[in-house]
């Protein structure tokens, strides 16, 4: 199995991490979070902790969320071979709105790449926008958080709370270990928080884009809709499908789903990338080609050019190109609502598209980030097209 890890980056910068993670280039405009009151306007009961403040500059959009941990029992004999644990301990960060309505809501989970936590997804990758999403939407996020006994590489996770969502790469038998803790923090949530089962959604970077589109194989009783951001690209089928087992209703998920021309850790086109020659990626287009028939999805899709609106967002080293542009895909909706968009986000890096530079620092290992939108304004308004179809009677 191919060492997707971003242990070297991420020990890089560890000493200050992100210290600037913004970049002078690239103002935020969006307006500060009165963070006193959103800290304590929605306590749950099953939360230990606030989340833990990460480095940046002052004004900074930190989670206003807590955080939840417990124990997950594994019973697979497979995942308890190949992680050498027969339990793990297990962390989330959730945030409920103040004005969370009485009437069962929407969850959005979120999920962090390699080595990352769960803080840095709500931080470092979307600027807590979901949460502002929810303030004014109504719906529970989830920031999921992996384990370090998952790592695929040398074991090492400077980063506080980091760890690993391997996806279908481990062997296992039934559904992974992941997606059963994604089940066992759902159920949590429902004892303190009213959760409309049949709207649950799942987006993240990489290795938590692959973690989404797990998700959509192997539980798709659960999420109605996934938004993977240059994930490990898992098929429903063939090689790249791995050790995943697909469930009944994998092809109703429906899927958003971006990727960058150049990404330096999951390559674009089929074959290798530059951080991991001796990866055999399988392509994006190819991935969305193969979730296109899985969804039985035909036809041309309507091509949308999001306008160019911010110059110098593509690292010229790297691309050759000025700027980076995103082309969304949206192709015909399927005969039970499915549907499945394409960002294709040209002369851009891996991270996450939002109007906040990626801190100049990293430019070299991850390129810059497209600023003409934010992507979880589009994953959202994706998500609220979709909810779960109820089953019939007899099940």
């Amino acid at each position: 199995m191919p060492n997707f890890s971003m242990t070297k980056l991420v020990r890089w910068l560890a000493p200050a991490l992100l210290q600037s993670c913004v970049s002078s280039q690239a103002p935020e405009t969006r307006t500060a979070r009165p963070s006193a009151a959103n800290e304590s306007a929605f306590r749950l009961g099953l939360c230990t902790a606030r989340a833990q403040r990460l480095d940046g500059p002052p004004g900074a959009h930190q989670s206003q969320g807590c955080v939840v941990t417990f124990t997950q029992q594994l019973t697979d004999a497979a995942t308890r071979g190949w992680l050498g644990v027969s339990q793990l301990q297990r962390r989330y960060l959730v945030y409920a709105p103040a004005n969370l309505p009485s009437t069962p809501a929407p969850v959005v989970m979120v999920f962090p790449g390699s080595t990352a936590s769960a803080e840095a997804a709500a931080f470092y990758y979307t600027h807590a926008r979901f949460e502002e999403l929810a303030d004014r939407e109504g719906f529970v996020v989830v920031y999921g958080n992996g384990v370090p006994e998952a790592n695929s590489g040398d074991g090492q996770v400077p980063m506080r709370n980091g760890g690993f969502l391997p996806g279908c790469f481990p062997e296992h038998a039934g559904e992974g270990y992941d997606v059963t803790y994604v089940r066992l923090l759902l159920a949590q949530l429902e004892t303190e928080l009213p959760i409309d089962r049949s709207r649950i959604y799942a987006t993240g970077l990489s290795q938590g884009g692959g973690m989404s589109l797990q998700l959509a194989l192997e539980a798709p009783d659960l999420v109605a809709a996934i938004a993977p951001v240059e994930g490990l690209p898992f098929h429903p089928s063939g090689v790249w499908l791995h050790s995943c087992h697909p469930k009944p209703g994998y092809d109703d998920v429906s899927i958003a789903m971006l990727a960058s021309t150049h990404d330096r850790f999951i390559s674009y086109a089929p074959g290798a990338s530059p951080l991991y020659p001796a990866a055999n990626y399988p392509g994006m287009e190819q991935t969305r080609d193969a979730w296109l028939a899985a969804l039985q999805l035909q036809g041309p899709p309507e091509v949308d050019a999001i306008p160019d609106l911010v110059s110098g967002d593509s690292y010229t080293p790297d691309t050759g190109l000025v700027s980076s542009s995103v082309e969304r895909q949206r192709y015909p909706v399927g005969a039970n609502g499915q549907e499945l968009w394409f960002y294709k986000a040209v002369g851009m890096g891996h991270w996450w598209p939002n109007p906040v530079q990626v801190w100049n620092g990293l430019w070299p290992e991850v390129g810059k980030t497209n600023q003409d939108i934010d992507f979880a304004d589009e994953a959202w308004s994706f998500f609220k097209r979709h909810q779960k179809r109820p089953l019939p009677p007899s099940q």
